[in-house]
C-alpha cells in the first residue's frame, strides 16, 4: 500500500455509493474522511489534518495558524470554486498545490440563482406563508422574467450557465467582466456592458466574481445607489463581496425591491448578518447552491482527480497557485 494518506473534510459518498473512494483506493492511496463540528473551528481544523498528504477541503480556514503542525501536505483540493479561506501565499511558499473544482457546480449555481430571483420576484415565500396562515389570499404583483433585464458581475463556468437560464426566460442579458473577451460574451446571447450601463440598466443584478482583497465589499452604497430603484441583488458567490450595512439601508429605504442571499458576510449569520437576513425583503439560503447530489459528486471527483495527479508525480488540473509549478518542476 502506497504510504500517501489522504483526509476530506467533505461528503465523498452519495446515495451509498462513493466513486472518489473507488478512484483513491484504485491509485493504491487510502482516504479517510472526517466531517467538522459546525463553524469549521480552526483549533479543529490544525488537529486533523496532520499526518495527512492531500486534503479535499471545505469550509475551513489553511493558513499558517491551522497548517502549522501539517508537515506532510502536497496539496489542497478545494471541493468549490471559492479559494479566499486558503492562505495562496503560505502555500505556495511551502510548495504546496492548491486546486478548485470549477465547472462542477456552475449547473447547480444557476439554478439556485434563478430560484432566488423567482422567490423575489414572485413573492413565492410570502404567498406560501400567507396561503398556510390562512391569511389575506393575495401577494403583491409580481413581474415576469420575460420583462426584466439581468445583469450579471461576472461571466466565468456560474455565469455562462447563467446567461443560458436566462434566455430560456427571453431576458435581455447584460454582462460586465473586464476579463472576459466581449466576443465571448456576445456568443453566448448576452451583451457586454461597462459598469454604469449594467447597474443602471439592470432590474436584477446578480454577482458571480470570486471574493478578493481587490472586490471586498464591493457591492457599497455607490454601487448600490447607481441600480435601478426597485431592482433585486442576487448573490451566490461570497458574503464579503457586499457591504451589508449599505444593503441594510437599500432595502429599508426600498431602493431595492428585494434580495436572494445564498451567502451571508458571516455564516451563520451573526449580527449585522443576522439583521439582514431577518429583512422581509430577503430571502435568504444556507451557502446551499451546490448542494444537489450532481454537483457534489463531479465537485469530489474533480478534486480527487487533482490529487491523484498530484501524488503520481504529474500536474493537476485547475491549479489555483500556478507560480508554485516552477518551484515544484511541474511547470508545462
Amino acid at each position: 500500500m502506497n504510504p500517501y494518506r489522504i483526509l476530506s473534510s467533505c461528503t465523498i459518498e452519495f446515495k451509498g455509493q462513493s466513486p472518489v473512494t473507488e478512484m483513491i483506493e484504485s491509485a493504491d492511496f487510502t482516504i479517510d474522511v472526517k466531517r467538522p463540528q459546525p463553524g469549521w473551528l480552526d483549533a479543529e481544523t490544525r488537529e486533523k489534518i496532520v499526518g495527512y498528504h492531500a486534503l479535499i477541503a471545505g469550509g475551513e480556514s489553511l493558513n499558517a495558524a491551522t497548517m502549522d503542525r501539517a508537515d506532510d501536505i502536497l496539496i489542497i483540493a478545494r471541493n468549490g470554486v471559492g479559494y479566499d479561506k486558503v492562505d495562496l501565499d503560505y502555500c505556495t511558499e511551502r510548495g504546496i498545490i492548491v486546486t478548485n473544482t470549477p465547472g462542477a457546480m456552475a449547473d447547480a449555481v444557476a439554478d439556485q440563482a434563478f430560484a432566488l430571483l423567482l422567490g423575489l420576484s414572485r413573492q413565492l415565500v410570502l404567498g406560501d406563508a400567507r396561503v398556510k396562515k390562512g391569511d389575506s389570499y393575495d401577494i403583491p404583483i409580481g413581474e415576469d422574467l420575460t420583462a426584466m433585464t439581468l445583469g450579471l458581475f461576472g461571466c466565468g463556468h456560474i455565469g455562462a450557465e447563467v446567461i443560458h437560464r436566462a434566455l430560456g426566460f427571453k431576458m435581455r442579458v447584460l454582462v460586465h467582466d473586464p476579463w472576459v473577451d466581449g466576443e465571448k460574451i456576445r456568443a453566448l446571447g448576452a451583451e457586454p456592458v461597462d459598469r454604469e450601463t449594467l447597474l443602471a440598466q439592470s432590474d436584477a443584478i446578480t454577482l458571480h466574481v470570486p471574493l478578493t482583497e481587490a472586490n471586498l465589499e464591493m457591492v457599497n452604497g455607490e454601487f448600490l445607489g447607481q441600480m435601478k430603484k426597485g431592482s433585486y441583488l442576487i448573490n451566490t458567490a461570497r458574503g464579503g463581496l457586499v457591504d451589508e450595512a449599505a444593503l441594510i439601508a437599500a432595502l429599508k429605504d426600498e431602493h431595492l425591491a428585494g434580495a436572494g442571499l445564498d451567502c451571508q458576510a458571516t455564516e451563520p449569520p451573526q449580527g449585522q448578518s443576522l439583521e439582514l437576513v431577518r429583512l422581509d425583503s430577503v430571502l435568504a439560503l444556507p451557502h446551499s447552491g451546490s448542494k444537489t447530489l450532481a454537483a457534489r459528486k463531479r465537485m469530489a471527483i474533480v478534486a480527487a482527480e487533482g490529487i491523484i495527479a498530484r501524488l503520481q508525480g504529474k500536474m493537476p488540473n485547475h491549479v489555483v497557485n500556478k507560480t508554485v509549478l516552477e518551484k515544484l518542476g511541474l511547470a508545462g
